[in-house]
């Protein structure tokens, strides 16, 4: 895994823009803006057998 971007240094922890980010059957894929303009694309797997929920949020205080 590469740690910086190949073209100018920028670390690759810090996503200067979001362009796009699509869900396929394998994972996420993002769509990034390094600072320097290189477009990168991210690939993050799914985990098997893990699941996570959303909930909205209750009203009434029940």
């Amino acid at each position: 895994m590469v740690d910086e971007c190949p073209r100018c240094g920028w670390p690759q922890s810090e996503i200067y823009q979001v362009l796009s980010r699509h869900l396929t059957s394998t994972g996420v894929v993002t769509y990034t803006r390094c600072a320097c303009g290189a477009v990168q694309m991210r690939l993050q797997p799914y985990d098997a057998g893990h699941v996570v929920t959303a909930s909205e949020p209750r009203c009434g205080g029940s």
